[in-house]
């Protein structure tokens, strides 16, 4: 105790502490405790930061995949109503094109003729068709629910879309007409004959048959150019999600385009044709060349 206690004036003061176990700890470093939490907050940011890329990068890929999906059921779509058309242009409406306007131009022939000794002979083929019913509404959903298509894809869907409606309601009416021959219900002082190859009666010409035939060539055309032009625009699209993709993942997805069988060149009507309806097409991004040479469905 007289180690610990000296008197000074009198006064017995402490030369010790009266702790000394507290000077055995060790000093406390305020930078290493600063840089341990600054760490700590770091790593928890950037883990957090990680997480997050990493779900959003996940929800980003199912995103582009979904779209991907919808793009190439589009395009099997697209692919049928093009079949459809096709089919029936060449199996029968360009053959009673052909025939109607082979028997006007025989009968302005015969009526040139000054010798008329014979009747002008004509064969009306009874033979109905079918209306077209392909995926329209199936289409729409898809394109402007599921994915991303360019204005152009979408001018072509909704032009492709009014042409099956106007083609349909031209079939409706020229097998009236051809229930009409079969019946013998047409106007007082008309046959089948005057309809079909618009011969005046008392002066008034109806042509009506004429008319469903173009109507039905027209419109046929329309949906044939104008489901090309969609199939152009899903496939162009497909490029730029496929693109985006194998960004993201590195995986590799393959996109479909269209290729026609169109030796003579009178399937699918070329651009020329709809020269007022492309001034407002815009260029896609890329946008690529698609020559065709067959019916059939080619991976790129």
């Amino acid at each position: 105790m007289t180690d610990l206690w000296n008197p000074t004036n009198g006064i017995y003061t402490a030369t010790a502490p009266l702790l000394p176990v507290i000077t055995n700890f060790p000093s406390l470093d305020i930078g290493v405790w600063s840089s341990a939490l600054i760490s700590a907050g770091f790593g928890a940011g950037f883990g957090a930061w990680m997480a997050g890329r990493i779900a959003r990068n996940a929800k980003l890929r199912d995103e582009l995949l979904s779209e991907l999906r919808a793009i190439d059921v589009a395009l099997t779509l697209s692919f049928s109503a093009l079949n459809v058309a096709g089919s029936l242009k060449k199996q029968f409406i360009s053959a009673i094109c052909e025939k109607h306007k082979s028997d006007l131009e025989q009968f302005e022939a015969y009526k040139a003729e000054k010798n008329k000794n014979i009747p002008f002979s004509l064969n009306i083929e009874n033979l109905r068709i079918q209306k077209i019913t392909p995926p329209i509404s199936e289409l729409q959903s898809l394109i402007f629910g599921s994915m991303n298509v360019s204005p152009n894809g979408v001018r072509s869907l909704t032009a492709l879309a009014d042409s099956v409606s106007c083609l349909n309601n031209f079939i409706d009416e020229y097998n009236a007409i051809l229930e009409k021959f079969k019946n013998s219900e047409l106007p007082e002082g008309f046959t089948s004959y005057h309809f079909y190859l618009g011969i005046p009666v008392k002066g008034v010409v109806n042509n009506e048959y004429g008319t469903s035939v173009q109507g039905m060539a027209v419109y046929v055309n329309d949906i044939l150019f104008f489901a090309r032009k969609l199939a152009d625009c899903l496939t162009t699209q497909g490029f730029n999600v496929r693109d985006r993709f194998k960004k993201l993942t590195g995986e590799k997805r393959l996109i479909r385009r269209l290729a026609v069988i169109d030796d003579e060149g009178s399937l699918i009507p070329p651009d020329s044709d709809y020269e007022g309806w492309m001034r407002g097409w815009e260029e896609d991004s890329n946008e690529n060349a698609m020559t065709s040479k067959f019916w059939h469905r080619k991976k790129t």
